[in-house]
Parts: C-alpha cells; sequence; structure tokens
C-alpha cells in the first residue's frame, strides 16, 4: 500500500477494524448539530458507545471548521476529534467543508499534543463528493502540514475501493 512520509508528516493507509486502531485520536466527522446519524459518525457511535454523541452535544451548534475533543469510549483510540463537514444530518457536502474539517484536526491535535491519527474518507458519502476528491482534499491538508511535532497520520480505509481512493491521493494520479 502507498504511504507519504516527510520530516512533518507519516501518512499511511490502514485497513484495520476502526475500535482495534490504537491512537491518540480518531476522527469523527460529523455535522453542526453534532449527531452521529450517518456514516461514517454511524459507525464511531456504535463503536464507541452511545455516550460519546451525548459529549458533543453541549457545544452544538459546531461551525464548519470548529472541533470537539472527547473520549473515545470503547475505541481504542484515546479521544475522537469530531469535526462538522456539513450543517444538518446528511447535508450536501463540498470539497472546501473537507479542507476545512481536516484542517481543524490539525488545529486541534496541536493544541491537546496529539501526535498520532486516524481519519475515515470523509464527506465522500449519500450527498457528499467523489470519493477521489475527498480523499485528495484529506492527503493535501495533512501534506501540507509544517508543526513543530510530527504527526502520523492513519487514513482508515474500509474496502479495497477505499485503499485504491487513498493510493491515488497519495500517488498524485487521476482516479
Amino acid at each position: 500500500m502507498a504511504s507519504d512520509s516527510t520530516e512533518y508528516t507519516d501518512i499511511q493507509i490502514c485497513t484495520l477494524p476502526w475500535d482495534q486502531v490504537e491512537c491518540d485520536a480518531f476522527v469523527c466527522p460529523t455535522n453542526s448539530e453534532g449527531l452521529m446519524s450517518h456514516y461514517p459518525a454511524s459507525k464511531i457511535r456504535d463503536l464507541a458507545g452511545p455516550g460519546v454523541e451525548e459529549q458533543v452535544k453541549p457545544h452544538t451548534p459546531l461551525a464548519i471548521g470548529a472541533a470537539v475533543v472527547t473520549g473515545a469510549g470503547r475505541m481504542r483510540a484515546r479521544h475522537l476529534i469530531h469535526v462538522p463537514n456539513t450543517l444538518k444530518p446528511g447535508g450536501k457536502v463540498q470539497v472546501e467543508d473537507v479542507l476545512r474539517a481536516t484542517s481543524v484536526v490539525i488545529v486541534a491535535a496541536r493544541a491537546k499534543g496529539l501526535s498520532t491519527l486516524a481519519i475515515p474518507l470523509m464527506g465522500a458519502f449519500e450527498s457528499g463528493i467523489p470519493a477521489e476528491e475527498a480523499a485528495r482534499a484529506i492527503h493535501s491538508e495533512f501534506k501540507s502540514y509544517r508543526g513543530d511535532r510530527p504527526l502520523k497520520i492513519l487514513l482508515m480505509a474500509r474496502d479495497t475501493t477505499d485503499v485504491e481512493v487513498f493510493e491515488v491521493a497519495i500517488d498524485g494520479g487521476p482516479a
């Protein structure tokens, strides 16, 4: 599988079950209301446990470009970084929303001292953008990171299609 490493980032594709990934934080794409009703947030809610969604509610509504860090419940990740990429559950997602959400993940990680992040493909489901565009947006934001502490990024692929989409993003070729 493709990987992309610099002095600032180590970006890898990961196919482990999400609840088995040991990392500082697992990214949970959500909506401004913080409702974990649509994939991938619904999968994360099911793996972490129902109390996770309740930790976000006091901070809503969340702006696109904001983040809330919570515990990760039953997952092996230490935290979840909840980032909205749409206003309403199931709402339309644009490439700019995925870029903003990924950017704020970096800000939250730096503020909390987190260095290993797992992120699923976001913004590419139901009313989202093409998976290739979402993967390129996520990869480009992490690739442009220049912080004082290196980040290890695990691009979470749920199947061979996600692996291929992330590989294309890393390799820079057309899908």
